[in-house]
């Protein structure tokens, strides 16, 4: 049993914020990228009701306060999930590429409004699904249903180390920590972040941050340039 005629409807088609909606045979994109999705019928409805769409940096993919209608599957690029809070945002984890955001999953099939702001950290490209047709999906297909299960322990783990560094960790440490990862994420030693952008992931004041990047850059851990730090 397939998406019903009128939940394809609702979806359909997608209404969001994206800057450029791809026109692509998406049989390739499960062929050759999305590999994990093994049931026949599965692949054919996403073939039919997915979407391919490229996004800018900066570009919010989930916004805090509203529902979610559609489901990203992230290809390429990287994405940030945040949670904001009294005009402070501190980093949840990040979206790499084959990745989804667990929070829209749960939002979406729930009809709930997000708690969490997902953004495009580079140019990226996702495949968009209908967020009610992915509850179908998860019931209906045990690949599916595995991808959304990886994803809720991937993103328990997410959250608990996020938690650790906050409680346990020095700022220092977890700042080290963030830097680091993000270059992995990335992968480039060059981060084009301002000392304000990177307080506002940390959860911090600027002030803090910047005597902490001068302190590591006397080490020679780092390099401060404008609008940029490089990691040596």
């Amino acid at each position: 049993m397939g998406l019903s005629e009128g939940l394809f409807l609702y979806f359909s088609p997608f209404h969001y914020p994206f800057s450029k909606v791809i026109a692509v045979d998406l049989t390739e994109v499960l062929e050759y990228q999305i590999r994990f999705f093994h049931e026949p019928e599965l692949r054919a409805e996403i073939v039919q009701y997915g979407q391919l769409v490229t996004v800018e940096p900066g570009t919010p993919i989930l916004q805090e306060g509203k529902y979610v209608k559609t489901i990203p599957i992230l290809l390429n690029g990287l994405v940030k999930v945040v949670r904001q809070e009294g005009g402070k945002e501190m980093l949840l984890y990040y979206i790499y590429p084959l990745e989804s955001c667990i929070v829209s999953i749960h939002c979406g099939i729930n009809d709930l409004k997000s708690k969490v702001k997902a953004i495009a950290e580079d140019t990226s490209t996702a495949l968009l699904l209908p967020a009610h047709g992915v509850g179908e999906w998860q019931s209906q297909y045990p690949s599916f249903n595995q991808f959304v299960l990886n994803l809720y322990q991937k993103r328990f783990d997410n959250v608990l180390d996020a938690f650790n560094a906050l409680a346990f960790q020095r700022l220092d440490y977890r700042m080290v920590s963030y830097l680091e990862a993000k270059s992995r994420a990335t992968g480039d030693n060059m981060l084009r972040m301002t000392h304000q952008d990177l307080a506002d992931e940390l959860g911090t004041a600027r002030e803090t941050v910047s005597r902490l990047l001068k302190k590591l850059e006397s080490e020679g851990r780092l390099a401060l340039h404008r609008g940029a730090i490089e990691l040596l």
